[in-house]
């Protein structure tokens, strides 16, 4: 099975591509090269929908037998299944029963998916400052819960933090089942994708 992976993010359409191959190694179908989606993660399902419609489209067409639409969970107060329950509905709805369409939320930012792998970080002592207080923050299971954003700025040495440019440092290097042993959103993705580790779901972290 072929699977295109929807984002709305500058970061995640540039560095999901760096940890393709492990998510491959791990998964029983093949991802391909994401897709952009211009969308706000937390506008009205519909909306969201409507605006994935065409790139739902564009990806069945690349031969995409599963699409997987990635959004930020950021503030809202719904939790992440209650929301990806309501855009696939409205999913449903746009693109048609015979779709297949997943949504995930990240919880709440992709940078918590990034800061869930610290030992890809503290592998980088020239940019990212790795302390043992910054660590508990994450370790174990705890990386949803943090302000990623504001602790991958903290981290940062030198220049600020770049969403992008930072990202790509961070995937060449983020090891996929060290991250998601923190961070249950992420297990969620692979349970998606239908990693063995995760098939039967996502509650319990898996170590590598």
């Amino acid at each position: 099975m072929k699977v295109v992976v929807l984002t709305e993010g500058d970061a995640e359409f540039r560095a999901l591509p760096l940890i393709v191959d492990q998510l491959n190694s791990l998964s029983p179908h093949t991802v391909l090269k994401p897709l952009k989606v211009p969308v706000q993660p937390d506008a009205p399902a519909g909306t969201i929908a409507r605006s994935c419609k065409s790139r739902v489209a564009i990806a069945v067409a690349q031969g995409a037998d599963l699409v997987i639409v990635l959004l930020d969970r950021e503030q809202q107060s719904d939790l992440p299944g209650k929301l990806a329950a309501d855009v696939e509905t409205a999913l449903a709805t746009h693109c048609g029963a015979g779709t297949r369409v997943r949504v995930v939320y990240k919880d709440r930012l992709f940078e918590n998916w990034l800061v869930a792998d610290m030992d890809s970080l503290s592998a980088q002592p020239k940019r990212f400052a790795v302390t043992a207080a910054r660590r508990r923050k994450v370790e174990p299971n705890k990386a949803d819960a943090v302000d990623g954003l504001l602790l991958m700025k903290e981290m940062a040495i030198g220049k600020d933090y770049d969403k992008v440019a930072d990202a790509e440092r961070v995937c060449r290097k983020l090891d996929v089942r060290r991250a998601a042993m923190h961070s249950r959103s992420l297990r969620h993705f692979l349970h998606v994708l239908e990693v063995s580790a995760y098939a039967a779901g996502c509650k319990r972290a898996v170590a590598p």
